[in-house]
This record gives C-alpha cells, structure tokens and sequence, in this order.
C-alpha cells in the first residue's frame, strides 16, 4: 500500500492529505510555536514528530544521546522489545567507548513525542513512557523530567506547559553519565502503549536516528530482537540495507511477504508461531526510524499484502470478523476455515491445501489437531454465524 503525502493550502488554513487505495482525509496542519532558547549552555537536539488525527499516536520510544558533541562511540547496542496486551515493554543494553584516558561526565537526554490524534488534550499533556529506568555499575541514576514545546525550545517544566493536538511537543528525559575510559556497560529499560491509525490495528514506534549524534554516527553493532506474543503475523519497515541478517528464534520465518507503507519504506511480514525476530547489522547509520506492529488483529490475509489477490477474486477475506454481506457456500467454508488455519491447522481436503498454501503466512503442523485449538471467544461466535449460514 503506498500512502501518499501532500501539504496542501486549503481555506488560509495549511492541510496534509492522504491517500490509499481505500480511503483519503485531509486535516489541518499543527501551528507550533518557535520560541527560541533565550540562554543555555547547553543545545538539547530534540527531533520532532506529527501525525494526522484519525489514529492514535501515544508516544515513541528512542535511543538516548548526548546533549552535546562528545568523542564516546555507541559501539553496541541490544534492543529487546517485548509487547504484549498492547504494550511495548522496552530493554536495551548499550556499550560505550570512552577513547579518552579521564572520565567524562555528560548530559544524556531521551526524548518522547506527545500524544496526538485522537486524543484528547489532558491524554496529550501526560508522558506515555512509563518505568523508565537507567542502570549503570548496578546502580539506578536519577532523571529528571521536562517538556518542549517544539525543536530549539527552551525546556520547562510540564507543568508549565499545554499541549493538544494542534499545539505538540515532546517530553525530555534527562539524566548524567559519568563515562569511565574505555568501555562502558549502560542497561535502559520502560515501557509504552501501542499507537493505531485507519490502516494499522497497532503499531510502536522507535527513535533510533538519535544514535547518530554518538562520535561517528554509526552504532558499530546493532541487534534488534522483536518478540510480538504467540501466532502472530507482523510487519517490521525494513530500514536496516542488504547487509541485515533476520531471523527467527523459535519457531516461524521471515516471509517474502511485502508492501510499501512508511516513506516509501518496504515493510517485511514476519510469521512467529512461538518465537521472536531477530535483526542483526554491523555499522549501521541510523538515518530512519523504526516501526513495526499488526495490520489486522483478527486475520493474516491482510490487505496492504495481499490486494492483488483480492481484487483478482482470489481471497475470501475475513475482516473484522463481523460477517457482512451476502456470500456463497464456498466462500463461508472458506472463512471458516480460515480461523484454523491460522493456527496451523493441515487440512486433508485437496481444494483447502491448494487455497492456504498461496499464503506464507500458512505452516501447517501435522501434530496440531482440531480439539487442540483454543479459539477466542469472538472466533466462536464468528464460527457459529458461518455454520449458521451454511445450513441456511
């Protein structure tokens, strides 16, 4: 699916407009303010982010940087992401270099977009990062918490700022490391609630072009692990060049299943019965962001993958699992089946092999057997309508 972004000048009023092969909105530009930093001494970097209104855009997660230019080197990074009940539990463990013989102390910041969408306006003046931690040596560091109202924006306290929707900011955690020379151990870890829009179910997003403001601008060892929860079937925006080596830990496969969605990004579908992804890159300069997440809670054949196929005729598809419309006998054993399907089931009938086989989603467990399969309770319903329907 490519979505298409314009800035258009509408009625005096500026408007970004988008556009799928499903549906297009426009809606109103944010006005921010640009109050420039009257005295500092230092220039905080702060990268900032805005979003249309239908969806919500919770927050971001990011990797931490220096305030100011420093010769220490991000020589590793392993950042973990753990989601379940649509929530990205966070760890990372970082290893610095210190090329100097003295210690260095510096002003670390981490940086957390305000809410937006829709939201209201009290959701957007709350932090949506929660149990943020820094460890070092075994010991926890203090933070402390401001906000901004835009980038080159004198930090304040929260308090003392308003947010909305047409007026973001960002939420600045800061905090010291004392760097000794040579190499240097720091454990990062919180945790933040998904984000969804009209195309994605629920996404999470990851700030790692902040990694770049680290000496050489390169993170010499990056690996992401992304472990999404059982039977899932997720996309990940494939920002990480040919070099990048994905794989699974347990059981699943990194599919040839892609689309375009994220600035023209290529996003890769991921099966993962019980296991998670891992994405290894050596030397990687963080240039783009990361997103991943699931197109559609309830089915795989999800459209931005599969269109082709839909408008040729050839998927049933399943939706929401609402059961609207008129469809045939075939087309209702079809979505039936489509249920266990999802959990692996082999089926023995020739004409359902040869229709789930198209999907890469598809892994047949040949152990797996019907009684086996524990079915939500929206599944069930959905099951009995369809049977209901066949009998008709």
């Amino acid at each position: 699916m490519n979505i298409l972004t314009i800035n258009k000048q509408r009625s005096k009023m500026k408007v970004r407009c988008f556009k799928t092969p499903n549906f297009s909105y426009c809606h109103p530009l944010p006005h921010i303010k640009m109050k420039k930093i009257l005295s500092t001494i230092l220039t905080l970097i702060l990268t900032f982010s805005a979003f249309g209104n239908d969806g919500v855009y919770l927050t971001k997660g990011s990797v931490i940087y220096p305030t100011q230019e420093t010769k220490i080197t991000l020589d590793k990074e392993i950042l973990s992401f753990t989601v379940r009940d649509r929530v990205a539990y966070v760890n990372i463990q970082f290893q610095f270099n210190n090329p100097e013989n003295i210690d260095r102390k510096l002003l670390i910041g981490f940086q957390a977009p305000t809410a937006l969408g829709d939201v209201s306006d009290s959701l957007s003046n709350l932090n949506q990062i929660n149990d943020f931690m820094i460890i070092q040596n075994g010991q926890i560091l203090p933070y402390k918490l401001k906000a901004a109202e835009c980038e080159d924006c004198e930090l304040k306290n929260p308090k003392d700022l308003h947010f909305s929707q047409m007026e973001p900011g960002i939420f600045v955690f800061l905090f010291e490391i004392t760097f000794k020379p040579g190499l240097n151990q720091i454990n990062h870890s919180y945790n933040f609630p998904a984000s969804n829009n009209v195309v994605m179910d629920e996404f999470y997003n990851y700030i790692l072009t902040t990694g770049s403001k680290w000496a050489g601008g390169k993170i010499k060892d990056l690996t992401i692990n992304i472990d999404i929860g059982q039977n899932k079937y997720f996309y990940v925006n494939d920002i990480f060049g040919q070099t990048a080596n994905w794989s699974i830990i347990g059981t699943g496969k990194v599919t040839n299943d892609k689309f375009d969605y994220i600035d023209n990004d290529t996003c890769r579908m991921v099966r993962t019965l019980d296991g998670k992804l891992q994405i290894k890159v050596a030397d990687y300069e963080p240039i783009k962001n990361i997103e991943f997440g699931i197109v559609s809670k309830y089915t795989f054949s999800v459209y931005p993958v599969y269109h082709k196929k839909y408008k040729e005729g050839n998927i049933v598809g399943i939706g929401r699992l609402d059961l609207e419309g008129d469809y045939t006998k075939k087309e209702l054993r079809l979505m039936r089946n489509t249920i266990y399907a999802q959990y692996g089931y082999e089926f023995s009938s020739p004409d359902l092999k040869e229709y789930f086989n198209q999907f890469a989603w598809y892994i047949p467990d040949p152990n797996l057997k019907m009684e086996d399969i524990i079915l939500t309770e929206k599944e069930k319903e959905f099951i009995e309508k369809i049977l209901t329907k066949e009998k008709e």
